[in-house]
């Protein structure tokens, strides 16, 4: 497994799945150069919340649609790349003595044991050099290691061995986030960004620095936690909950809601009163993400924030964010600069971030220092 995703290449023919938790996202791109183009695209629901899946419904069911899928638009690749994140994924940056890439490979297992809270023997491990820098005297290489249960890269592999599929690469949803950024932002702007990919079940939370993640978090108030608010609050269910989270705005300024009282909108606040709180916590999660950022090196200031994932649709929650953070906050298409992105609908388009990213991989992209 090739983890983590750096230097950003391009890849070889591949179809790009992100399986999450309540959809399954599928991008294939076409790439000529350092253009892309939108081949296929899906997002395919898997679950609506309402009912705990166990890991082997999940497996069966993302097998069957994802088989179901490469039936139908006749895709030849076998080629398929996949990633992962969450509790299960530790990313920390070390800094390793002077080795050479080759070296490092050999003795990985050793130099990696001090930073990892899993058995050594129990992860996949990966790395990238980020340069040299002296510590105490001696010279040093900074570096990003990775290190991911093997029992959960196993879970993705097994989907795509029974669908006859090659996976070449499992990535990191982090480091895909970064891709996608990346294809979508001028090569001469230098800034520092947090990109936030708000999914179902985890929100992926990467701040990086011309073009390098220096911070990599998954934290877990997500889409799930703002319709679990709405269903506690409201007393309904799921699917419900679900809808009135995408219909109502999150109301951030006293005008919006004295004029939602005054229209006597009732729903409309009650939903308001109940996702608030998760939208706090989310907010608690980003400052402490920069503060992290900020203590490294005090110099350090943040551009923007871009938002992405399913409940980047959330209305309003750009506009609380950046009153909040007080940066500017804009919702991320990561399909703005692929030719053919412009027939995904925006709201759609914002769900398919971390595949565009991935499906920016090739076999073997992995740089050697």
């Amino acid at each position: 497994m090739k983890l983590p995703s750096f230097p950003f290449f391009k890849s070889k023919d591949a179809i790009a799945v992100d399986l999450g938790a309540s959809s399954i996202k599928i991008v294939y791109l076409k790439h000529s150069g350092s253009k892309y183009s939108l081949a296929r695209w899906e997002l395919i629901p898997v679950s609506d919340g309402s009912v705990e899946l166990s890991p082997q419904d999940r497996k069966n069911i993302a097998t069957t649609r994802i088989g179901e899928f490469l039936a139908r638009e006749k895709i030849a690749t076998k080629n398929v790349i996949s990633s992962i994140s969450g509790n299960q994924v530790i990313v920390r940056y070390v800094k390793f003595p002077k080795l050479s890439y080759e070296e490092l490979t050999k003795t990985i297992q050793f130099e990696a044991e001090p930073y990892i809270p899993f058995d050594i023997r129990e992860v996949n491990l990966g790395f990238h050099t980020l340069g040299d820098v002296i510590e105490e005297g001696q010279k040093k290489m900074e570096t990003i290691l990775v290190a991911a249960k093997k029992e959960v890269v196993q879970s993705r592999i097994d989907i795509f061995n029974d669908l006859g599929l090659r996976p070449i690469i499992i990535d990191v949803d982090a480091f895909a986030l970064t891709n996608a950024y990346e294809l979508n932002t001028d090569p001469s702007v230098m800034e520092t960004v947090v990109l936030i990919n708000i999914g179902a079940s985890v929100t992926n939370i990467s701040i990086v620095e011309n073009r390098i993640p220096r911070v990599v978090r998954d934290v877990f108030i997500s889409g799930n936690s703002f319709t679990k608010a709405i269903q506690r609050n409201l007393a309904c269910d799921t699917k419900t909950a679900e809808d009135l989270k995408l219909r109502h705005n999150l109301l951030v300024t006293v005008e919006e809601k004295e004029k939602t009282l005054a229209d006597n909108q009732k729903e409309a606040l009650q939903v308001s009163t109940a996702i608030t709180p998760v939208a706090r916590d989310l907010v608690a999660e980003i400052h402490r993400s920069i503060d992290f950022y900020i203590s490294q090196n005090p110099d350090r200031s943040i551009n923007r924030i871009l938002i992405t994932g399913g409940s980047a649709n959330l209305k309003n929650l750009d506009k609380y964010l950046s009153q909040e953070i007080k940066l500017p906050v804009e919702v991320f298409n990561p399909l703005k600069n692929v030719y053919g992105g412009e027939t995904v609908p925006e709201n759609f388009a914002t769900h398919l971030s971390i595949a565009v990213g991935l499906g920016m991989r090739r076999e073997n992209d992995i740089i050697k220092k």
